[in-house]
């Protein structure tokens, strides 16, 4: 019974232990912080500006408004996966054109509507911390353009936003953001593995305390069931 007693103890204590640790590593729901759009100009003697987009864990893209891009200028992408899911980034090669009811739009009708030709720009990534580079020429005149996702139902879960250039975007353009359920991060993404990494170590040491309780018991008990007798005297 005590050691019975003594195993419990053990295990609470540890279970009690994971939880403190999975609390602090964890992350806590929270509201997207505005990411500024990663726009630069490399140089004076180097026109070729570079954009980084990133994707979000609830289907959406950091930034997804963009505006005021140069005309005729090689623009450099750096399409990058934080959420644990495959993505892209298609420019739309339809100038002046959004879909506003986006929710009950079939792939056909996408299609149809923004990508009459080829993307002005496409690009892939397949999940977590995976990466995406390419080029494309800005258009002559100015225009605003709306990017999507093309994977499977992430436009219609509000995975788009738009990008102008020459100009301003018009005020009405406001893309939700990610109006998706949560997904996972990079970041939630490791807290989960040092969470796992932490109950693996934990549930280790329970089990070689268990083993080894396991077999003092065993010793105990063979010693009181089979007691050490003194070996008799030898024959004179």
């Amino acid at each position: 019974m005590r050691i019975r007693r003594k195993r419990l103890g053990t295990l609470l204590g540890a279970l009690a232990v994971v939880t403190l640790i999975a609390l602090a590593v964890l992350p806590v729901p929270r509201a997207p912080a505005p990411v500024a759009s990663r726009v630069s100009l490399r140089g004076l003697a180097d026109p070729d500006y570079n954009l980084t987009i990133r994707t979000t864990a609830t289907y959406g893209y950091q930034p997804d408004t963009i505006a005021n891009l140069p005309l005729d200028t090689t623009i450099e992408v750096t399409f990058i996966d934080d959420s644990a899911l495959p993505h892209s980034f298609n420019i739309s090669s339809r100038e002046g054109v959004a879909i506003v009811n986006y929710t009950s739009t079939t792939p056909a009708e996408l299609n149809r509507t923004l990508f009459p030709t080829r993307a002005m720009y496409a690009a892939y990534v397949t999940g977590l911390g995976d990466e995406s580079s390419g080029v494309f020429n800005s258009p002559k005149t100015p225009g605003w353009f709306e990017f999507i996702c093309n994977v499977t139902g992430h436009f219609q879960m509000g995975m788009f936003g738009y990008i102008a250039f020459g100009e301003g975007l018009p005020s009405n353009l406001t893309p939700p953001s990610g109006g998706g359920p949560p997904g996972f991060s990079l970041g939630e993404a490791t807290g989960f593995l040092v969470v796992f990494a932490v109950v693996f170590a934990v549930l280790a040491v329970i089990m070689v305390r268990l083993r080894r309780n396991g077999r003092d018991r065993a010793q105990e008990e063979s010693d009181v069931a089979s007691p050490i007798l003194p070996r008799p005297p030898p024959p004179p």
